[in-house]
């Protein structure tokens, strides 16, 4: 060969690998042995570093894609469907560890079609998975079944079989020395996984870990400051409540004080309640009523007399109204969906007061009849001789 034939070969050579032509076209070039062998060096590598770039590319693409994901099930979700896209695999699937039971239970696939693997759970040490989740290394096969190195038991074979899985290659989830999980990408036909599609799927499971821990952290955090939130709404209406009450005191005692009687005290109920109120005597007489009133009250008196308490019958709101174990009548209040604690106490406070009202009546009573009694013996009674 000729000095400007060789020079043609190499030049046609270097314009191939310039032009970024794939190894079967410089394996194709007549050249010298040493230049196709340092042509084929090169496209080697720029093609490695074509797929490294093209990895790391992905990699930031899944990172902003589970920086927008809120929910833990969405984050694992996004986890296994990239890894199955990223690895070129039939299926990717992600089990979480769980420290009460001591093994790892799957929680999240893509691309599976067996109910029986999607249920699985890994005792640690026991095969690929629990290998990965006992060591926290990672380990890949490209034919499970016949492979040797792993503990194999029926449940894991019988699901791994069901599933139709032949190689997988799983990889830890770690976040500062705290292990997670286990992220698997699993092909349904003999495959040889290669040590940078291994720090690959690597990579996404540290990305996938360290996301996963954050979002879990933003979930309980955002848990906390509902709990929060629920525990001030609960404090300020106990606040309301006890304020309320306070002031429904107020207005009893100076409906007392100022000599009221027992309508001022069903009025005074109803419009603390916003509904309406009615004193029943011992005889189920209306005493007193303030707002719209049912024409029929349908009231159980051994219902209200048996508990002693405010208790609900057929929609009213019932109190006893008593005094030393006497009977003096039965409060009832309607128009009303519910009542909150401080309002059922609003309404025992009022059946209190109206029993002292009423006490406050009879003992009246009956000291005008004893001094009517009392005028009525004097006339009718002789004083000294005629």
């Amino acid at each position: 060969m000729s000095d400007a034939e060789e020079r043609n070969q190499l030049l046609h050579l270097l314009e191939l690998v310039a032009s970024g032509a794939s190894v079967a076209d410089v394996v194709a070039v007549p050249a010298p042995t040493r230049a196709r062998e340092l042509g084929l060096r090169i496209t080697h590598e720029r093609d490695a570093h074509l797929d490294r770039e093209g990895a790391l590319s992905a990699l930031l693409d899944i990172a902003r894609e589970l920086a927008t994901e809120s929910d833990p099930a969405g984050v694992l979700e996004a986890i296994v469907r990239r890894a199955r896209i990223l690895m070129r695999t039939d299926l990717a699937y992600l089990t979480l560890y769980d420290p009460e039971a001591g093994d790892t239970y799957m929680r999240a696939t893509d691309g599976s079609i067996s109910a029986r693997f999607q249920a699985v759970r890994l005792a640690l040490g026991d095969g690929l998975g629990g290998l990965v989740a006992s060591t926290h290394k990672p380990y890949w096969t490209a034919d499970y079944t016949n492979d040797e190195r792993f503990a194999h038991t029926y449940a894991i074979d019988s699901a791994v079989g069901d599933e139709g899985i032949i190689a997988i290659c799983g990889t830890p989830l770690i976040v500062e020395s705290h292990f997670v999980g286990v992220l698997f990408a699993a092909n349904r036909s003999p495959r040889p996984f290669t040590r940078e599609e291994v720090a690959l799927l690597g990579s996404l499971a540290t990305l996938a870990a360290v996301t996963l821990v954050q979002t879990r952290a933003r979930a309980d955090a955002e848990q906390a400051l509902q709990a929060l939130s629920q525990a001030h709404e609960t404090v300020r209406q106990y606040a309301a409540g006890i304020e309320k009450a306070a002031a429904a005191h107020d207005r009893f005692a100076s409906l007392v004080l100022e000599g009221g009687g027992i309508e001022g005290i069903t009025k005074a109920l109803a419009e603390l309640l916003g509904g309406w109120a009615v004193l029943l005597d011992d005889a189920g007489e209306r005493r007193s009523e303030s707002g719209a009133v049912p024409d029929e009250l349908p009231l159980p008196t051994d219902a209200v007399w048996g508990t002693g308490r405010l208790v609900e019958v057929g929609g009213l709101f019932v109190a006893p109204v008593s005094a030393m174990r006497d009977r003096l009548g039965t409060l009832a209040v309607g128009g009303l969906d519910t009542l909150s604690d401080s309002d059922r106490r609003t309404v025992e406070r009022a059946a209190v007061v109206t029993a002292l009202v009423l006490l406050f009546e009879r003992t009246a009573a009956d000291s005008r009849q004893q001094e009517r009694n009392r005028l009525v013996s004097d006339l009718i009674t002789p004083r000294g001789s005629v």
